[in-house]
């Protein structure tokens, strides 16, 4: 019996382990099943993307970031946004089809950013940047799982399983095909969470607004909302810094009309397109109500409200900082509930946010191997899987299906279960533990 527990524990701790042995193996299971289909997804994403045509690329997304990079290196500044100017080199990029313009919305700086893919041809910069962008993305689930606090004893494969899952969701799918820019935003979202976890609070907030900043501003309301509510000195003076610094890059770049012209596309662009195609909460409204006046009021209500429980996730972070994790993936999630715009593409903002949530969840019971049908782990990974399967619903049917778009309902419900789970008790204390030799578990000393 010594021998087989390598003299490290006592026999009664042996035969615990061995009893153990079938509550691994399945464990195992679980996560080698969790890679496998995750694998399977990310395949089928890349034979999709291969297929995409030179007309499909040209009515992608990706499409009018080109055009606001090759108009800033033509010289466009005060007029950057202005539709007149982007409306001819839309129309000569996609020729022969005749598809309406699709306007620039994003930041000075993000067309700087794009600005170098501009001197390849439109098929090509497509290409490129969908990699790059799907190699920010992989950088920040990698980042991650790196960065969390998994319980003691956690097998590797399992840390493998969660990044798997974060990556094959059904934001990852729609962001590679539109070549989209929120995987920016999901790589400061995990490094402003390494830097509040390593002490830095006013590095974390800049990272945080500048990346927001660059790519997709409305995106970051809960968030905001978030530092907000966690009133701490360094935090706000770090939001403050990068918000200061963005503003003052856009000014460098495009002078005050370019910001001005920037300002005016953003507030039209909630009402350009239909509301029901959206993933956060508003796509539930206009399902339901559909594009007038009172959908959007309606949608307002419910953006305020996210946004002032971000606050009070941000609260109890100053409260108890133990709490950082939960109310950061709960923050993330009001986010998207906030947004006034966000399709399924947006939804890679929440993959690093997976990687925190199971770690936490895992914290809780002190192993991630425990994968009852209630367990918090379990809740996490259910939640991020109706999430996936709610948006790819709605993609197939056009949010037809009762009640409206699911994927909004399906984000209040994490965040929900996000807000239970900071405003419960504090994560159990450490308690001296043992590695089980050859189980990649932990007993408590008795």
């Amino acid at each position: 019996m010594r021998s087989q527990c390598d003299g490290l524990i006592t026999h009664e701790a042996c035969a615990i382990a061995a009893d153990r042995l079938p509550e691994v193996s399945r464990s195992l299971r679980s996560a080698r099943l969790i890679i496998a289909i995750a694998a399977a997804l990310l395949i089928a994403y890349a034979v999709i993307w291969t297929q995409v045509s030179s007309f499909d690329m040209g009515r992608s997304d990706f499409t009018a970031f080109y055009v606001g990079g090759t108009l800033l290196r033509d010289g466009h500044t005060g007029d950057l946004y202005s539709p007149a100017v982007q409306q001819p080199l839309h129309s000569a990029l996609i020729a022969p089809d005749t598809e309406a313009n699709l306007p620039f919305v994003n930041t000075p700086v993000a067309a700087a950013l794009v600005l170098p893919a501009t001197f390849l041809p439109l098929d090509a910069a497509y290409r490129v940047w969908s990699v790059l962008e799907l190699a920010v993305l992989l950088l920040a689930v990698v980042l991650a799982v790196r960065s969390v606090e998994w319980p003691p004893g956690t097998p590797r494969i399992w840390q493998t399983a969660v990044g798997a899952a974060a990556l094959a969701g059904m934001g990852t799918w729609t962001m590679f095909l539109q070549a989209q820019w929120t995987p920016v935003l999901a790589l400061g979202l995990v490094l402003a969470y390494r830097s509040w976890r390593g002490g830095h609070l006013a590095t974390g907030a800049a990272v945080l607004v500048v990346s927001a900043g660059i790519a997709k501003p409305h995106l970051a309301l809960g968030l905001l909302a978030f530092l907000l509510g966690w009133r701490e000195r360094r935090v706000i003076t770090g939001a403050i810094a990068g918000a200061a610094g963005l503003a003052l890059a856009s000014i460098v770049l495009v002078g005050p009309g370019g910001d001005a012209g920037f300002v005016s596309v953003l507030a039209s662009s909630t009402t350009r397109w239909e509301l029901a195609s959206m993933v956060s909460f508003i796509g539930v409204v206009g399902s339901l109500f559909g594009n007038g006046l009172g959908a959007h009021l309606i949608g307002l209500v419910a953006s305020l409200l996210a946004c002032a429980t971000a606050v009070w996730l941000g609260t109890t972070v100053r409260r108890d900082p133990s709490r950082l994790d939960t109310a950061l993936v709960g923050a993330a999630v009001l986010s998207l509930v906030a947004s006034p715009h966000a399709y399924p593409d947006d939804l890679v903002m929440l993959a690093p946010a997976l990687v925190i949530g199971v770690a936490a969840a895992a914290r809780r019971t002190g192993s991630i191997s425990v994968l009852t049908f209630a367990s918090p782990v379990t809740l996490v990974l259910g939640a991020w899987a109706v999430i996936t399967v709610a948006a790819a619903v709605d993609l197939i049917d056009g949010a037809t299906f009762p009640p409206g778009q699911l994927a909004g309902w399906a984000l209040v419900a994490a965040a929900a279960l996000a807000c239970i789970a900071t405003r419960g008790n504090r994560e159990r204390a450490e308690v001296p533990r043992l590695q089980v030799a050859g189980f990649g578990g932990a007993q408590t000393r008795s």
